[in-house]
Parts: structure tokens; sequence; C-alpha cells
């Protein structure tokens, strides 16, 4: 008897084990689901790049993507808040913004992780045309009392093109 309740101790520690596991990827997907949400605007009244994206991050989190230089990007909330305000603010130059994950992998070890993600987005800058693009996305988490929060973003590269069709321009907001 005492091996067949060892035996089921072990079953119940693994069973433990895979459901906290499925929990953490579950919560790290559902954050990056809100990043890209919160950044998703430019129609309907609904602003691009909207604050509640930086909820998703760690006070010392790094937004390393362009147009800044591989590894020039914004460093800690109040640089990458100062970016997110010029960038995506009332006169900044991205009003347009629909981007997605397509697929994402993630690997924790206890309390970070790396998710990599396949990004599907559709961007207008001020006054150019629309692209269309697929790009490749690593990130880095860090649990926190708050729960799972990004510390790092990147864009690795992708490819784009334009939209010759353009937006639907009923849908968009216009600018200031």
């Amino acid at each position: 008897m005492s091996d067949e309740l060892e035996a089921l101790r072990k079953e119940v520690e693994q069973l433990r084990t895979t459901v906290q596991h499925l929990k953490d990827v579950h919560e790290i997907n559902d954050v990056f689901f809100k990043w890209h949400f919160e950044c998703t605007g430019g129609f309907k009244g609904k602003q691009a790049g909207r604050a509640a994206a930086l909820e998703c991050l760690t006070e010392d989190a790094e937004i390393d993507v362009p147009p800044n230089a591989p590894g020039k990007g914004p460093k800690g909330r109040e640089e990458y808040t100062e970016f997110w305000d010029y960038f995506y603010g009332d006169e900044g130059p991205l009003p347009y913004v629909f981007q997605t994950s397509a697929a994402d992998k993630v690997e924790v070890n206890g309390d970070s992780a790396t998710q990599y993600s396949n990004m599907l987005g559709i961007f207008q800058a001020r006054g150019g045309q629309p692209t269309i693009g697929l790009s490749q996305r690593i990130n880095t988490f860090r649990r926190t009392p708050e729960g799972w929060r990004i510390c790092k973003t990147t864009i690795e590269g992708g490819l784009s093109s334009t939209l010759t069709a353009g937006l639907n321009p009923g849908g968009l907001n216009e600018l200031p």
C-alpha cells in the first residue's frame, strides 16, 4: 500500500507542476494579448497605443523595437512612458495600428519566461502609406506580485509590404 501511495503522491506532484506551467503560459499569453490590444487603434474613436499597454511592463522594462536601433530603445518607466507619449500621442508619428500575435511559444523557467511570437501588423504612419507586416518578436517576462509582466520586448525582423489599396477611410479617426 505504501508503494501505491507514494506513486499517487508523485503523480499528484507532477500534475501540480503541469497545471502551474499551463497557468503560467496562459497568463503570459494573456499579458501579451493585452499589450497588442492596447497598442491597436486609430479607428472607431479608439486611440492607438493607449497607456494601459504600459501596465504590461515591469518598472525596468525595455522596449527594443524600431524605430530605435537595436539595444537603444527606452528602458525603465520614465523613458518608455516618454517614448510612448511621443510615439502614440495626438501628434505622434504612428496614429494607425493593428497588431496581433499569430503564434506564440512560451518557455517558463521558475519566475522568468521567454516568449517567441510571430506578429501580424498593419500600420500607417502619419502622412504615409499603410503597410502590412509579419515579424518575429522575442519577449522576456518576469513573475511579479501583480502577475507576469514584460521585462523586454523586441522585434527581431520580418517582412512588410505597402497596402496599395489603402485602409478604410470611413473607419479611421480624424487626425488633429
